[in-house]
């Protein structure tokens, strides 16, 4: 793959997908992929700051969807919200809260909060703050590589951070809360990719505002 290439994916992986071709299962080999991604990015001191939900059932994935509804629309004077239809992807990944390791770990220090997270010790304001500060850094790294790697192999893919998070905690047994989703899968070919999957309500598009980038060379 060229830089050009690189380039188009990364722009691919910015849009969100709302709408999905449900008739196309993907391999398993690029369902691999996609979860070394998320399991083997950097975070702090690699600690495993969430755990990851790959969901390909499709009657938890419409359950969860149900949970979703959260973009604000006004139609005739009145306030209502529609549902996030790129959770309807043929595949969803679901973040999860997670504090500190899978597996106790005392042969590695790794740092004050999780050294007394490992020992049930309750964190200071300062502790808890940059626990919760690492913890979204990992996921959102996660969350970037599994969109960036995604595109590369040609899907589309869409995020979700509006939803009812105890509902769909209670739906995957998830104790330590909901933090991210994202949908990934097959883009409906015969339909403009902001049109939601169910509705038919066309999602705004809003562009990407400019980064600043200083250069010291």
């Amino acid at each position: 793959m060229d830089h050009k290439q690189i380039q188009k994916a990364v722009i691919r992986s910015q849009h969100c997908q709302r709408n999905w071709d449900l008739s196309k299962q993907i391999p398993q080999e690029d369902l691999d992929l996609i979860e070394h991604a998320v399991t083997n990015c950097p975070s702090k001191q690699n600690v495993a700051y969430y755990k990851v939900h790959m969901i390909t059932d499709r009657q938890l994935i419409e359950n969860i969807h149900s949970h979703t509804k959260g973009f604000t629309t006004f139609k005739k004077g009145v306030v209502d919200a529609e549902t996030n239809s790129q959770t309807l992807a043929n595949l969803l990944i679901v973040f999860e809260a997670h504090s500190g390791h899978l597996v106790k770990d005392t042969k590695v220090f790794r740092n004050d909060e999780i050294l007394k997270l490992d020992n049930n010790l309750p964190l200071t304001e300062k502790e808890s703050g940059t626990f919760l500060r690492d913890q979204q850094m990992a996921v959102g790294i996660a969350a970037g590589y599994a969109n960036v790697t995604s595109a590369m192999l040609g899907y589309g893919t869409g995020c979700c951070a509006c939803f009812d998070d105890k509902a769909i905690g209670k739906l995957l047994n998830a104790k330590k809360g909901i933090l991210l989703m994202m949908g990934i899968g097959f883009k409906d070919p015969n339909r403009p990719r902001r049109e939601h999957h169910e509705t038919g309500f066309i999602f705004p598009t809003k562009a990407k505002q400019k980064i600043r980038v200083k250069k010291y060379l």
